[in-house]
């Protein structure tokens, strides 16, 4: 298998080749690798949220139970389907299990009744994975790094054509670069700016040209102190402040889906900055503040929300943003105990 190219690697995504059993998607951007991941899952089964389709773990699971991989990945499915198994790694930490699977492959010694896709931070080339991955006819290896400015104007472009916006000149000059460094926090603000303007249903007509003066109010390095109030104290574990800041947030016309927004993004930054060595460089990348007050909460976020606790914590967060969707319920409710589930965890662990 040729190596897979950053140009190429969408259309490969988009039409998996049946012959492959096993991806890597690894690379700096840490929103982006989680992004293709998903779009992988969407074109190998029919729904990636179906428990009974798609196995996920993490580099804990595969290092209390080595097995626990090769028995999923030989597992029949229950709805006689495709299946998917979901691994997800900091580095090359416990992929043990991942090396041995795709060399049994290669040599015809493993059956693969499911197609495994592991997701990772950056890898050298000399690193076991990469070298096992890249040459392998049974597998294949996919990098992903920092979107240029090209792709990321195509993307905010795309995504405000579907809401009915497009930005001014001006606009887009000032705000583009903003964007750079992780394709998750890009995603992140191209969200919070359609927000601000409202979706295509809720805006007044002729109210569709994001000028200068609207990326001004929601630009990412002049912060958001409503949200910050409601997801600092929530992932710091003060139950009281974060349950106040949240209803005086909504009371003040904030959006439950907006603060749900907010959360993702800062526990997918939290990822980003641990999966790329946790100092200040890393920090920096993600956007995540490095100086003052807010880089000492953001560091000490960091040694609460790791490993399995983020894993689950993103979990919730894309439950609760399911839910939202779905349910009948508030979506102020349903975040709202999203909010103060994680400020409970947090505070058991500071205890």
């Amino acid at each position: 298998m040729v190596k897979t190219s950053p140009r190429d690697a969408d259309a490969r995504i988009a039409r998996p080749d049946p012959s492959i059993k096993a991806y890597l998607i690894f690379g700096p951007d840490r929103g982006l690798v989680h992004e293709r991941a998903d779009a992988l899952a969407q074109a190998l089964v029919p729904d990636p949220n179906d428990p009974f389709a798609v196995t996920q773990m993490t580099e804990e699971d595969l290092k209390s139970d080595p097995a626990c991989l090769s028995d999923a990945m030989a597992a029949m499915s229950l709805t006689g389907g495709a299946r998917l198994v979901r691994v997800r790694l900091s580095g090359e930490t416990g992929s043990g299990p991942i090396l041995e699977l795709v060399a049994a492959l290669e040599k015809g010694q493993a059956q693969a009744e499911a197609c495994l896709v592991v997701e990772s931070g950056d890898l050298t080339p000399r690193g076991k994975l990469r070298k096992l991955f890249e040459p392998a006819k049974s597998a294949m290896a996919i990098a992903c790094y920092a979107d240029s400015a090209q792709s990321l104007a195509d993307i905010a472009t795309k995504m405000l054509a579907e809401e009915g916006l497009s930005l001014t000149s001006d606009a887009r000059a000032a705000w583009l670069p903003r964007l750079e460094g992780d394709r998750a926090f890009a995603r992140g603000e191209i969200e919070k700016l359609i927000l601000f303007k409202g979706l295509k249903s809720q805006r007044k007509p002729g109210d569709d040209v994001v000028e200068l003066g609207d990326v001004e109010m929601i630009a990412a390095d002049q912060g958001d102190a409503a949200l910050d109030a409601i997801i600092g104290p929530v992932l710091d574990g003060s139950l009281t402040v974060a349950d106040s800041a949240y209803v005086r947030a909504l009371g003040g016309g904030a959006s439950a889906v907006g603060v749900l927004r907010a959360l993702q993004r800062r526990l997918d930054q939290l990822g980003s900055v641990a999966a790329a060595g946790g100092d200040d460089t890393a920090m920096a990348r993600s956007g995540a503040p490095r100086y003052g007050p807010q880089a000492a909460q953001f560091r000490g976020q960091m040694q609460i929300w790791r490993g399995r606790r983020l894993d689950a914590a993103r979990q919730l967060a894309f439950d609760a943003e399911r839910a939202v969707k779905r349910s009948a319920s508030p979506a102020d409710t349903l975040v709202g105990d999203l909010l103060l589930r994680l400020a409970r965890g947090a505070a058991r662990m500071r205890a």
